[in-house]
């Protein structure tokens, strides 16, 4: 077998960890100051100190059991003064039912030490410093904040909690939303963020969308089809949406329940408004999953999953969606296809266009591997949380491969479990499956059933390959997706719904896997080591583009 850079990794981990085993004794104490609470079960000495209670109590003699408060004057413990508790950082503030758009005030006064600084950083971007500070945010979210408190001696002592912010006071409570709420009322900037030019783009009567005819499911409706089932009024759709008198009610059956779920749960209305194109379109039921051309005819009898994200992250509201700029206009274009055309942004510096990859590429060290072996995060180094797929808001992964003669595809195939949509543009997904070696590149697809066209998608996307063990035909795949003109709403994994990669391997794995144990072992890998993480912020996901050397773009 020929040694990979990869091999030599695994094995210097190995010995690694071999060492560290002989050898290592000792205790690990406390900094002074940094107090454990207290344990019915430890035994103290006289001069522990403890926190129990929100105080600090130190022991007077031998003592296992007493509970720090109790026993009176005459008791084993102690309550030490707040001036003695060491260095702590403390917040108050952070409440409930804020509005965007309202102040709040957050008070780190409480914190104990000689504390000559206090340093906020609030979650949004911005930093403040004061005991008591106040702020503003302007969206709608969930935002951490961490306060660090800095003593006399340079010594610190750090706090964070979390701070709700819900909808803005102008927007209409979901309970005032109803049938005969027009655009204007649900968003009057509905002009400013493309929302006709949207709609334009996504009605089948103007766009000439139909179902794919090849490779869809027999079960899944055309556009036309839905239209009928859902009762939309096309006709004033068309109209109303120009000068926003258009209906909820004349969307049709679905898209009312669709507007008071995503208003209530957070999400933000430019882009419930976005995609109600589709949201009016879209039914409760999940529409099977279609692929490209034939190729799903010649399928393994073996699958893995589904699996759902075993980190059990919480459900991921982006704030802002990125809009429509259905227009040509330089600005529009530079928001709309960011990342698609990030490397005309950078003048290319930095950025490959590999369709088959060097080998300074297939056998790197890349940072992928350690997150693979070591299941943490590339960017941070803290763990991914769970033991199989991983991403960072609700959904599950299954695997499945299939061919046609020689062009064979690994599938994966998502499922969106959460209860709002997330928009796919900037997603950066790493999974270890059948080796390419750097061939076929280019020869991959994005399929949405949401999509006019379902089934049919073709994203342009930074893709890399790392050799991960060369005995058994296995690399690391790490993709970034990068779309380019579509409306957002043709991006986008809705809630109950599936999308799916087809990443070509171009020669027939029946040879390279000729027993069906072996066919499950690498359906079952490709589903255990998948990592899926959605673009936040609108930050085009560019510290995993960075620390991933992932500026390699493969056009179709």
């Amino acid at each position: 077998m020929k040694e990979t850079r990869r091999n030599v990794l695994s094995n210097t981990t190995k010995l690694s960890v071999l060492a560290a085993g002989f050898g290592a004794t000792g205790s690990v104490a406390a900094e002074d100051g940094d107090y454990p609470t207290w344990d019915p079960e430890t035994v103290y000495t006289e001069g522990d100190r403890v926190l129990h209670a929100d105080s600090v109590w130190e022991a007077n003699w031998w003592t296992r059991g007493n509970e720090p408060g109790t026993g009176g004057e005459w008791g084993p413990w102690d309550e030490v003064d707040a001036s003695d508790a060491g260095l702590r950082a403390t917040i108050t503030g952070l409440e409930t039912g804020l509005e965007a758009g309202q102040e709040v005030e957050l008070d780190g006064s409480d914190s104990t030490g000689d504390i000559d600084s206090y340093e906020w950083d609030l979650g949004d971007g911005t930093t403040a410093t004061g005991a008591v500070i106040t702020h503003t945010y302007d969206g709608r979210g969930t935002y951490q904040i961490e306060l660090t408190v800095v003593d006399t001696a340079r010594n610190t002592a750090t706090e964070s909690g979390e701070l709700t912010v819900g909808r803005d006071g102008d927007e209409p409570d979901t309970g005032e939303i109803t049938a005969d709420t027009t655009l204007a009322e649900l968003y009057p900037d509905y002009e400013e963020r493309e929302i006709p030019g949207t709609f334009s783009a996504s009605l089948p009567a103007e766009s000439g969308s139909t179902s794919s005819s090849v490779g869809t499911a027999a079960e899944n409706l055309s556009d036309e089809e839905k239209i009928d089932r859902y009762d939309v009024d096309l006709e004033a759709v068309r109209t109303g949406v120009r000068d926003g008198s258009l209906r909820l009610g004349d969307c049709g059956t679905e898209a009312l329940d669709h507007v008071k779920n995503l208003e209530s749960a957070g999400f933000p209305t430019h882009a419930t408004c976005q995609l109600l194109p589709r949201l009016m379109l879209l039914g409760s039921e999940t529409e099977p999953p279609t692929y490209q051309g034939s190729t799903r005819e010649n399928v393994w009898d073996e699958t893995a999953g589904p699996m759902a994200s075993t980190n059990d992250p919480s459900e991921l509201i982006q704030d802002p969606w990125p809009t429509d700029g259905i227009g040509e206009e330089p600005e529009e274009v530079a928001e709309r296809d960011r990342i698609h055309d990030q490397p005309e942004h950078e003048n290319k510096v930095g950025w490959t266009f590999h369709r088959n990859l060097p080998d300074e590429i297939l056998y790197s060290e890349n940072a992928v591997l350690d997150a693979i072996d070591d299941n943490v995060h590339p960017v941070t180094g803290d763990p991914l949380g769970g033991d199989g797929f991983t991403s960072n808001s609700p959904m599950e992964v299954s695997a499945e491969i299939h061919g046609d003669g020689w062009w064979w595809h690994q599938v994966l195939l998502f499922k969106n479990t959460g209860s709002v949509p997330h928009h796919l543009d900037g997603a950066v997904l790493w999974w270890v499956g059948p080796a390419a070696y750097g061939k076929t590149m280019s020869a991959a697809h994005y399929n949405n059933e949401q999509r006019p066209s379902h089934g049919n998608g073709h994203p342009q996307r930074d893709v890399i390959e790392i050799v991960y063990d060369e005995e058994r035909d296995l690399s690391v795949y790490v993709i970034r997706l990068a779309y380019h003109d579509s409306p957002y709403n043709m991006r986008t994994a809705y809630p109950n719904q599936y999308w799916s990669l087809e990443i070509s391997v171009g020669d027939p794995l029946n040879d390279r896997y000729p027993t069906a144990e072996d066919r499950q072992e690498v359906l079952n890998l490709m589903v255990e080591t998948a990592h899926v993480e959605l673009e936040t912020d609108m930050d085009r996901n560019d510290d995993l583009l960075d620390e991933l050397d992932l500026r390699n773009r493969v056009a179709n």
